[in-house]
């Protein structure tokens, strides 16, 4: 199972940092959208609200394939991973939905689940592209 570093967790908590989400649909065609709403559930686990998605949650049910790049200035990471489920109900579907409402003032429908299985630097420097887990 790999573990997100501390890092990588601090950037995708952060409200102040640009995250956008790519998936693949069945036939293969792409989608990358912002989506502000990212966070850690715990170190396996990214969550995201779902306010407005709609090729995305598609794409997302039908194919499971995701990846996810959160950035600030020159610094950021990139995740890739399986989605897992959406939830509209329970403990991190309520704390999305009040935190999504207080920061942007919308209304959270469900949580998204992504476990994670790779995480990579996007960073402007050596760094870039490689692999940290």
């Amino acid at each position: 199972m790999v573990k997100m570093p501390k890092e990588v967790m601090d950037m995708f908590n952060d409200w102040g940092v640009s995250k956008a989400i790519a998936t693949v649909d069945a036939a293969g065609k792409l989608n990358v959208v912002p989506v502000l709403t990212f966070s850690v559930v715990d170190e396996e686990t990214l969550a995201f609200a779902d306010v407005f998605l709609g090729k995305t949650k598609a794409n997302l049910d039908a194919t499971k394939t995701v990846a996810v790049t959160a950035f600030k200035g020159t610094k950021g990471y990139q995740i890739k991973g399986t989605f897992l489920e959406f939830q509209d109900a329970g403990a991190i579907f309520a704390k999305k939905k009040e935190l999504v409402k207080e920061k942007l003032k919308l209304d959270a429908k469900s949580v998204g689940l992504i476990n994670v299985e790779e995480v990579y630097s996007v960073s402007v420097g050596p760094e870039a592209g490689k692999k940290l887990v």
